[in-house]
């Protein structure tokens, strides 16, 4: 190199030119006294990977000129470049002691705040560097990041929202949009986000592991089943992944894989929430009566060694986060093994024993009106929703303040109409510590739970004291095993003699029908049995239950109806998880033999659909022990007589109930001879189901929009709730 005169000048072209090991020589003893020389020695050992060297220099210059931040800044870069965070932090503090509104000082240190879990620190740097640059993409990046795990989803919303309009493929903000869209159960946005992310980098594993949660929340678990297998054969998946296809895996009832993908999980990370995972295990479709009795009985072994040799857990929710609804679709009483799992629970989690602050102030200035709480992830457009939905919309009083709620921003127009009608709605986190504390900051008096069992999130969170009075109704109708419901309210005529020993809580009886329930709509104008592929002239029987509830049980009653009526035709809805049909319809080859030709699997189809299907059959049944709930109403609303042979429990007894309250109790049967029968004659004998029909239609009004159970609900909340004070 040709030399200018001027050693500062040279050492810069050396730099430029990539000449790095020179530049040293050339500055000569320059270094020891000139910022400017310390500084460019500095530059150019950093850039050729000698980073102590560097450190020196830059350290160097610090002394020399200390007023001044360039060394400072390049210091502490140089030590995070080091991950010597320690100095790393100490020196970017020192530069911004200096230049308070460095860019590049506030968002490395904001990078080593959030790495260190201070995520509020972390805000307050990345925010300096918006308000400095306002287009800094990894700022508005790592700002979503933050409130993201602070819980501030629509915060953080907001931010990957922001780079996106200034980069519309930035992966990092589609990922991490993605994952919060998820969180905040608008399943269908993640999904396209998620997708985007994969279509700009297919091998993303992070993207791809959240785009499987995304279509589990959406039923969709078939795909995400095939989406995460994939990932782990590709040998590119942690234990997360395997965990996620494990439960993807039970949900189609492959519990036997399930069980593998969660042992394979364990292996890469002996999680201790992977090992309850697989002890709540059950099968979905159940390929005969001795398989499930089996299956419960190493349910009820595997929860007794947790309960013996306790793991220990920090959140359920996402350390575990499934449920044992299954359970319920057994025929026996689960209050004892319901309690045992909760005592399983408390055992392992300290979190869930929390007593929300005001519930120690009874009596402290309780004034009217008095706050009830309705809580459940179901209200929307769900069975769930379309029972319970009315008690808080349509109360009719002024001595209360409703507040609903719920888990999911994801437009629904059920939840448009609640949002209406009740006086504050309030969407959670999907977070066990932050739905908690939510729902604590509201204080609020009576807090009822619709349905506690189907939703993993508030199953625990009913383990808390959120509220003095806490109840639940009979959204999952079976026992809860949980010591902090103080009442489960259900319907008297629902009930059988001895109900009083199915529950922990106290059983509370009300009269009138379950709920407050809407008369449903026929669909208008009416397709014809063709448009589905069913005959024209073939007695339809339709079982329109989800396929869980197909107990192995009923596969007698199903080949005693096709027996009596050589024309008949028995039809399922397949839902949105046709592998269950698969499993079922595997049983039914085995247990009704050449009959089995005579059943069919409507493909998954709309509600209004459902409800044509359901208009133009000949008979609904009724299922056992777990029986119909919405399809009850649905059946009477549409002139359908629907067959029950009512259960022992409260889950197999909607439908005979519905049927008293009207006064016909013809579909009401009292054997299986009986139930096949009754179902027959509905289907062959014309006048006697019109008549029967028209005996319906008369009195139906009695069982739609009866205040009958919302007056008592709301007289007995109130009057529960004032000999709390």
């Amino acid at each position: 190199m040709t030399s200018s005169g001027d050693p500062l000048d040279d050492a810069r072209s050396l730099i430029e030119q990539g000449e790095l090991t020179e530049v040293d020589a050339v500055l000569g003893d320059l270094i020891e006294y000139s910022y400017e020389a310390a500084m460019l020695a500095g530059v150019a050992a950093n850039r050729a990977g000698d980073l102590s060297t560097a450190i020196k220099r830059f350290r160097r210059a610090a002394e020399i000129e200390p007023g001044r931040f360039e060394a400072t800044l390049n210091l502490g870069l140089t030590y995070r470049a080091m991950e010597n965070d320690t100095a790393a932090e100490t020196a970017l503090r020192r530069a911004l002691d200096l230049s308070p509104g460095l860019v590049a000082a506030n968002f490395a240190l904001g990078n080593l705040l959030m790495q260190g879990g201070l995520l509020e620190d972390a805000v307050h740097r990345f925010t300096a560097v918006e308000v400095s640059q306002p287009h800094h993409i990894g700022a508005l990046n790592n700002l979503g990041i933050c409130y993201g795990r602070l819980g501030k989803l629509d915060d953080a919303a907001t931010n990957f929202e922001s780079v996106l309009e200034f980069e519309p493929e930035h992966v990092g903000a589609l990922a991490n949009l993605g994952a919060i869209r998820s969180e905040q159960g608008r399943s269908e946005e993640a999904i396209n986000l998620l997708k985007r992310v994969l279509t700009l980098e297919p091998e993303q594993v992070e993207a791809t592991n959240n785009l499987g949660v995304a279509l589990m929340d959406k039923g969709r678990y078939g795909e995400a089943a095939e989406l995460l297998r994939l990932l782990t054969e590709n040998n590119r998946a942690g234990a997360e992944a395997f965990s996620n296809l494990g439960n993807a895996l039970a949900k189609l009832g492959e519990t036997a894989r399930a069980d593998e993908a969660y042992q394979q999980a364990f292996l890469l990370k002996p999680d201790p929430g992977i090992r309850v995972k697989r002890a709540m295990l059950l099968p979905i479709v159940s390929a005969s009566t001795e398989v499930m009795d089996a299956a419960r009985s190493e349910f009820e072994r595997r929860v007794d060694a947790l309960i013996a040799d306790p793991p220990q857990l920090d959140d359920p929710f996402s350390e575990v986060g499934v449920t044992t609804f299954a359970l319920s679709y057994q025929n026996y009483l689960n209050r004892t093994l319901m309690e045992k799992v909760a005592r399983m629970y408390r055992g392992i989690c300290p979190a869930l024993t929390y007593t929300a602050a005001h519930c120690g102030k009874i009596g402290q200035g309780n004034d009217l009106p008095v706050r009830i709480g309705f809580v459940s992830r179901f209200f929307q457009n769900h069975s769930v929703g379309r029972c319970f939905h009315g008690i808080p919309r349509f109360h009719g009083r002024d001595d209360i303040e409703i507040t609903v709620f719920t888990f999911t921003t994801e437009p629904d127009p059920l939840w448009r109409q609640i949002e209406k009608d009740v006086d504050k709605t309030v969407v959670l986190p999907a977070h066990f510590g932050s739905a908690r504390n939510q729902i604590a900051s509201e204080e609020i008096d009576i807090l009822v739970y619709t349905d506690i069992g189907m939703d993993p999130l508030t199953y625990f969170l009913t383990f808390c004291r959120l509220a003095p009075l806490q109840c639940v109704l009979s959204g999952h109708p079976d026992s809860v095993g949980v010591d902090t419901i103080d009442a489960y309210i259900s319907c008297d005529m629902q009930e059988p003699p001895d109900a009083e020993e199915h529950y922990l809580a106290p059983l509370v009886r009300l009269p009138g029908s379950p709920t407050y329930y809407e008369r449903p709509k026929l669909p208008e104008p009416m397709k014809p049995r063709g448009a589905f592929g069913l005959p024209n002239d073939a007695p339809i029987y339709f079982c329109g239950q989800t396929l869980i509830k197909i107990h192995p049980d009923m596969d007698a009653l199903f080949r005693g109806i096709l027996e009596l009526d050589p024309d008949g035709e028995l039809v399922f809805p397949e839902g949105y998880t046709p592998e269950l049909a698969d499993l079922l319809s595997n049983r039914f080859r085995e247990t009704l033999g050449s009959l089995a030709a005579r059943v069919k699997f409507l493909p998954a189809m709309s509600h209004t659909d459902y409800m044509n299907v359901l208009a133009f059959s000949n008979v609904a049944l009724d299922t056992r022990p777990f029986g119909g709930g919405n399809t009850s109403w649905q059946a009477i609303a549409v002139g359908t007589p629907m067959v029950t042979w009512p259960g022992h429990y409260l889950r197999g007894r909607y439908t005979q109930a519905l049927y008293r309250l009207i006064g016909v109790e013809d579909a009401i049967a009292n054997s299986a001879e009986d139930y096949i029968a009754r179902a027959v004659k509905f289907a062959t004998d014309r006048a006697f189901t019109v008549e029967f029909n028209d005996r319906v239609r008369d009195r139906a009004d009695r069982i739609f929009c009866d205040r009958r159970h919302v007056d008592a609900l709301y007289s007995y909340l109130l009057d529960r709730f004032s000999s709390v004070l």
